[in-house]
Order: C-alpha cells, then sequence, then structure tokens
C-alpha cells in the first residue's frame, strides 16, 4: 500500500531544482537516509540510522528475521564503482558471521562492480537501485518484500542483483512490470498481469547487461515492431553485469511461459568464443538464444563505447536515445550479424 507522506517526501527530493547546488545534494543525502529509515520502520524492520563504529562509518542497519543487515546509501550522478562496493564489503566482512550488506545506489551500479561481485568467493552484499525503491514506495511493494525476493535469488542463484521490474515493450509503449506479479494462465498459455496491455505473450524475453543495453534495446524494439506492425510484446530485464546475465536468466525461468525464448545479448568484448563458453557453462536450460555484438553493444550505433560511457548518466541515455531514432536498421541487419539475431528473435522470423 502506498504511503502519501512517504511518498510526498520522496517525489520532493526526486524533484531536483534546476538552480540545485552542491549543498541541496548533500542535503538531499541526509534526507535520504530519513525517508528510507522510515520505509524500514513501516516494515517492521527495526531500522537504526546512521552510527559510527571504530574507524567506519555506516549509514544505517535493520533486523529481519533474525539476520542483521548493514546499509549503505547512496545519490550520486556516477554509477558507484567496483571500490565503493569492495570498501563497504569490507565493513561487512569485518561483523558478524552471517551479516549482509544492502547497497542502495540511486545513481545505479558500474557493471565491472556487479561483474566483480558476482565473480568473487563470498556473497554477502545485496543491491538496490532507484527503481527498486520506486517500486517500494510509489508503488508501495514496501522494502520488506522485495529484500526477500532479492535474498531468494541470492541464495539460489548467486544473484547480487536482482531485477524487481522488467521493461514490456510493444510497437506503441513501453511500461513496467513487477516481475512477481506475473502470473500464467493455463486456459490460454500466456503470462498476464493488470499493468499489462493485452497482446500475444508467445514473445520473447531479453536479458541485457545494463541500463545503456537497456536504452538501446528498449529503443530498437519498438522500431522494429512498428515497421513490421507487431502485436508482440518483448520483455526486458536488466542484469547489471555480464556475468550476473546468467543467474538472472536462471531465476527469470521461473517467470516465463514454456512457449517463451530467452534472448541474451552480451557485448563479445573482443573474445566471443570466451564469452559463449561462460554462458554455456552458466546457463541451465536449453530455451536460449545469443545476440553478440562485439566488442560492445554501441557498435550498433557506430559510435566508440568508450565516449559513450565517460558521459553522466544522462546524457549517455541522450545520446543513445538520438542514435538509435536515426539508425538505419535495414542497413544495420545486413553488415552486422549479432543484430541480424537480434532482429530475427523480436520478429520470431
Amino acid at each position: 500500500m502506498v504511503n502519501p507522506q512517504l511518498k510526498k517526501a520522496y517525489d520532493e527530493l526526486c524533484a531536483s531544482p534546476n538552480d540545485a547546488d552542491a549543498a541541496w545534494f548533500r542535503a538531499r543525502g541526509y534526507s535520504f537516509e530519513k525517508v528510507l529509515a522510515e520505509l524500514l520502520r513501516l516494515d517492521n524492520l527495526d531500522p537504526r540510522t546512521s552510527y559510527k563504529a571504530p574507524g567506519e562509518q555506516i549509514d544505517g542497519s535493520f533486523f529481519l528475521d533474525g539476520t542483521v543487515f548493514l546499509m549503505e546509501a547512496k545519490w550520486h550522478k556516477d554509477e558507484i564503482p567496483a571500490s565503493t562496493l569492495y570498501q563497504f564489503k569490507g565493513k561487512v566482512d569485518g561483523k558478524l558471521v552471517g551479516t549482509i550488506g544492502v547497497f542502495i545506489s540511486m545513481s545505479g551500479f558500474s557493471e565491472d562492480a556487479v561483474n566483480a561481485l558476482t565473480l568473487g568467493k563470498s556473497l554477502n552484499l545485496i543491491l538496490f537501485d532507484q527503481r527498486d525503491i520506486d517500486a517500494a514506495i510509489n508503488k508501495g511493494l514496501g522494502f520488506r518484500s522485495i529484500l526477500k525476493r532479492k535474498l531468494r535469488q541470492a541464495a539460489e542463484e548467486g544473484a547480487v542483483y536482482f531485477p524487481t521490474e522488467m521493461d514490456v515493450v510493444t510497437s506503441e509503449t513501453s511500461s513496467s512490470v513487477e516481475i512477481e506479479k506475473l502470473d500464467y494462465d493455463a486456459a490460454t498459455d500466456s503470462v498476464f498481469s493488470e499493468q499489462v496491455p493485452a497482446r500475444d505473450w508467445s514473445g520473447l524475453v531479453v536479458i541485457c547487461e545494463g541500463s545503456i543495453d537497456r536504452e538501446l534495446i528498449l529503443q530498437f524494439a519498438k522500431r522494429i515492431l512498428a515497421s513490421i506492425q507487431s502485436r508482440r510484446s518483448i520483455k526486458i530485464v536488466v542484469a547489471m553485469g555480464k556475468y550476473s546475465v546468467p543467474k538472472v536468466a536462471n531465476a527469470m525461468m521461473g517467470y516465463i511461459t514454456s512457449e517463451e525464448k530467452i534472448l541474451i545479448v552480451v557485448d563479445g568484448d573482443n573474445n566471443i568464443p570466451k564469452t559463449l563458453e561462460m554462458l554455456k557453462k552458466n546457463i541451465y536450460f536449453d530455451r536460449w538464444l545469443v545476440s553478440m555484438p562485439d566488442p560492445t553493444i554501441e557498435t550498433w550505433l557506430g559510435i566508440d563505447s568508450r565516449v559513450i560511457r565517460r558521459q553522466p548518466i544522462t546524457e549517455r541515455t541522450r545520446m543513445i536515445l538520438e542514435a538509435a531514432a536515426i539508425v538505419d536498421i535495414e542497413e544495420l541487419k545486413n553488415r552486422d550479424q549479432s543484430f541480424r539475431t537480434f532482429y530475427s528473435a523480436l520478429t520470431g522470423t
């Protein structure tokens, strides 16, 4: 259930004024901690606000089902790098065995950061991003329910990040749908949700690495479906890292119909055989195919990925949207094998 007071306070933090200075953003950080504390309190998670331990600062903690969680919350302009996650992991590692860390980044996480955690020997961090907090507050899902889903996927699949929502794209619209609210209707052999328009669900689930990939895939999907006047609905799920993709793919098998396929879109990184071997080794089902742009997905746009990924998130999104809108899809399909695979999977041809 949506809490009006909490939603109002959160909405105010999300709407930064045009003349906001450094002091405003610092104040937002403190206010965000208070919003999170209230969100946890509403879920009876016994939150403790920011405190100092010997030689370190802890943003907060809470308690759930016999486990203590340490919390770190950041609202920066840029994605959180691996170094920041490892610094927090060090704090968690030094506490009682069984303590789990929850890192909340409203600007997301760099893919190399999530990859580093995924490939690590021990898993004691769970990651939240802005879409998770939006769902908890604006959609009234609450923090507890989202955390429990993430914990389950971390325990079953080893996923440090599992998304709360996915994008559903048609030729006309795109919308966010909570993954857990999808239901299977045996009578029609389809997945449905109150939030999703009636469409052909015998379609495709696309699992990609990160936010850049998501924006690009979403725009291309809308253009391609519109060009062939298709009524298919394509689902897009972000894994937040190349080595998280197989883990998220395995978890998603519990949410799709027997008719749907999973399309993996990952960067080849100048070593397609090694990437393909990694996927085959870690994906535990057969109903998948892969589109592997090489070295990165930005090659579809003719843009150097190093140029885009140095930009702030808002600028990156703008560049992606502008470039995707003018790319000649037929020419791209003819020159790039990975895009042909992507196109065929989307159109069902």
